[in-house]
């Protein structure tokens, strides 16, 4: 089945009715989008950026903003395309301002069985760390300090990878108003 010349609008009308072969077709559709972006390294978030596809060209089928049903192949691509580059340009701003303020101090040695001798610093990571709720504590030192990836980190601590990634989401957030200040940064 070539990916242009099927009747995609059918296929969503389809999916709004529920039809579950049709929702299989448009994953495997953006899928293969994916794939030839070579999204790799967005994997994990390839169900979240599929569904958020498929729920906007869905809505704009039974919204009628799909006019030409021949659309709906560059309507699903495009939407794909704009969905991917919107998660990769919030990544890199993440990665451009998520210099954490104890970063510094992890080199300093913060693994929970650490000694007590250790710098100003790093003793008021570590505080700030403990003082976590256990869940986002674990998320925390999984990736930030001992530098697993998300799924290596769901899998040691045993939280599933969404609620890891909450977990982290939140304990960063409280960690930045704890150390903010007291590392110089607000």
């Amino acid at each position: 089945m070539s990916g242009a010349r099927e009747d995609w609008a059918a296929v969503l009308e389809r999916l709004l009715e529920g039809d579950r072969h049709a929702l299989l077709q448009l994953t495997r559709l953006v899928n293969s989008f994916l794939m030839r972006w070579n999204a790799y390294d967005f994997r994990d978030e390839w169900d979240d950026l599929i569904q958020e596809v498929l729920l906007a060209a869905a809505t704009a089928v039974r919204d009628g903003k799909l006019r030409e049903r021949g659309a709906a192949f560059g309507y699903l691509r495009t939407t794909a395309r704009f969905k991917f580059v919107d998660r990769l340009k919030r990544h890199l701003r993440l990665a451009e301002d998520d210099h954490l303020p104890w970063e510094e101090a992890i080199d300093a040695g913060l693994e929970p069985s650490a000694e007590a001798a250790e710098p100003g610093e790093a003793r008021d990571v570590r505080t700030a760390l403990e003082s976590l709720p256990e869940k986002q504590r674990d998320a925390v030192y999984a990736v930030h300090v001992r530098g697993q990836t998300y799924p290596e980190a769901a899998e040691s601590t045993g939280i599933p990878l969404g609620s890891l990634k909450r977990h982290l989401r939140d304990g960063l957030a409280a960690l930045r108003t704890a150390l903010g200040p007291a590392m110089g940064k607000t």
